[in-house]
């Protein structure tokens, strides 16, 4: 590929990720116009899960995919069925409607995450990748500090219709340049036609999608003892157990087992899923901190989550040089032990704290997500096969994501059942029936309380909520912990440049050999 054309399809993949990135964010300010608008509010919580839902679920599929058929013609499917999404929910009429396409947005998305960095890696030589691969990983994070800003001025200038409308001309745009831009080889003629494992894909989908439901609807819509979260886990785990014994006995399996059989592999993604947890934890549990615990408001919740997700960036750029020098676990640990000191300083600060001493340490927290984030995909990409780099990139989102929700669900019950127990023994002091403050078990109720409660009150209502978080983040230091062990398991294997240089020197004498030959006959 000429440079011009190289170019031309980086900036198409930065735009489109971008595109569906963003989505997961710029919904949230525009939902209390969408909710007035479309009515449905018992729906509301939906339109968020079942993007996660369909987006996670379909991304080890696709990436096995794109490793037998290519990676242009599904990541060129997704963006169109993006669009296509994103069109459907600015016509929606009702809240159903507006749920049903965010799945289909959803998919959309997932297959764009599926493909994106095994396509970098395709494009750019292992060695140059570092720094291309740390400005896509600074789009991830500047999307998610961007995506409600752009929400909320969408909403009051335009129509909330225009936060998915907005995606149509750039995405249109990035569909015609890959389209254009994209060339990529077919397959070798006389090649046997690859088998597909139609088993293994529903059998994953519905364990993904049947235990990330249960964890999202757990002790939130159901109690955990409650047959449908029962039923979900049940379903989900009797699917992965199905799926297992499908992939040992496959020929081409979707997610080739056979590859965890590497440290490196196996390590990586171990990290990456507790990176998430770390990840999805903070951003749910700190702007809580701020506006319940220390009577901010969401300006000052948002600029304690601003530095987190820019310093992830910085984060994302160090990594690009220190992969040069260090072994995978050496990296791997230092995000560990960075994260890991972020959480923990979580647990001391006080209700009076400083607000700059909150921002001083998601800077910590957020430097140690990033460096993770471009050494878990470089990585599983150098300790695969080449016919597998596709599924091994897309299952490091996968695991990521995975983990997410299951922190995010580990802290909801964590945080709850202390600010329940904290509140109880606060009425007890004050004399106060503890019915009365039973609504306060709610943090998003507490946000609002200011001034509707006596002081004495509130105070201890702060307290609850903060003495809750702090349990909750112990949670997540004892996360770290255990990450800062997987990592040290990883072994000394490092990235080895020259040889890498020497593979691809010898993949493209091969590839020019095959066009010979197809130009022969």
């Amino acid at each position: 590929m000429d440079q011009r054309k190289l170019y031309w399809t980086l900036g198409a993949l930065l735009l489109s990720l971008f595109l569906s990135s963003l989505d997961q964010t710029i919904v949230s300010t525009a939902l209390p116009t969408i909710v007035q608008k479309l009515g449905g509010l018992e729906h509301i919580s939906w339109v968020f899960t079942v993007y996660m839902l369909t987006s996670t679920s379909v991304m080890p599929v696709v990436g096995k995919l794109s490793d037998l058929y290519g990676r242009k013609r599904f990541y060129l499917a997704g963006l169109l069925i993006f669009l296509v999404g994103s069109a459907l929910c600015g016509a929606s009429q009702s809240m159903e409607q507006l749920i049903v396409f965010r799945g289909i947005q959803g998919i959309g998305a997932g297959m764009l995450m599926a493909n994106t960095f095994t396509m970098l890696f395709t494009l750019i030589p292992m060695e140059k990748a570092g720094r291309f691969q740390a400005m896509f990983m600074s789009v991830l994070a500047l999307s998610s500090v961007l995506g409600p800003t752009i929400g909320a001025f969408i909403t009051s200038h335009f129509d909330w219709r225009w936060n998915f409308y907005i995606n149509a001309p750039l995405g249109l745009v990035a569909l015609a340049v890959i389209s254009w831009s994209l060339v990529e080889a077919g397959r070798a003629p006389g090649a046997a036609k690859p088998k597909i494992d139609y088993a293994g894909a529903l059998l994953l989908v519905v364990a993904t999608v049947s235990i990330l439901l249960a964890l999202k609807m757990g002790n939130v819509n159901y109690a955990w003892s409650a047959w449908p979260i029962v039923g979900l886990f049940a379903a989900g785990g009797i699917a992965l157990i199905a799926f297992l014994l499908v992939e040992h006995r496959a020929a081409e399996p979707i997610l080739p087992l056979g590859m965890f059989r590497s440290r490196t592999v196996a390590g990586s993604q171990a990290v990456t899923f507790v990176q998430g947890i770390l990840m999805f934890g903070a951003l749910l549990y700190i702007p809580l901190f701020v506006q319940g615990g220390m009577g901010g408001d969401v300006s000052d919740a948002g600029n304690a989550l601003t530095p987190m997700m820019l310093s992830v960036m910085a984060g994302a750029a160090i990594s690009s040089n220190l992969m040069r020098f260090l072994s995978w676990r050496a990296c791997s640990l230092l995000s560990m032990v960075l994260a890991g000191a972020g959480v923990y300083v979580m647990t001391t600060l006080p209700l009076d704290v400083g607000r700059w001493t909150v921002r001083f340490d998601m800077i910590l927290l957020g430097v140690g997500i990033g460096v993770l984030m471009p050494i878990a995909q470089t990585a599983v990409t150098t300790a695969v096969e080449e016919r597998y780099q596709g599924v091994a990139n897309s299952t490091v989102a996968f695991f990521r994501s995975v983990g997410g929700v299951l922190g995010s669900a580990i802290m909801a019950a964590i945080v709850n059942r202390h600010m329940t127990d904290g509140i109880a023994a606060g009425a007890g002091k004050l004399g106060l029936p503890q019915e009365k403050l039973a609504a306060f078990t709610n943090p998003q109720v507490l946000l609002h309380a200011e001034g509707q409660v006596p002081a004495p009150v509130m105070t201890m209502l702060k307290s609850s909520l903060v003495d809750a978080i702090h349990t909750g983040f112990w949670f997540l230091t004892v996360t770290a912990a255990i990450g800062v062990v997987i990592a040290m398991l990883m072994g000394s294997a490092r990235f080895d440049y020259a040889a890498h240089v020497e593979r691809r020197n010898r993949q493209a004498a091969h590839a020019a050999q095959a066009a010979k030959a197809v130009q022969g006959q």
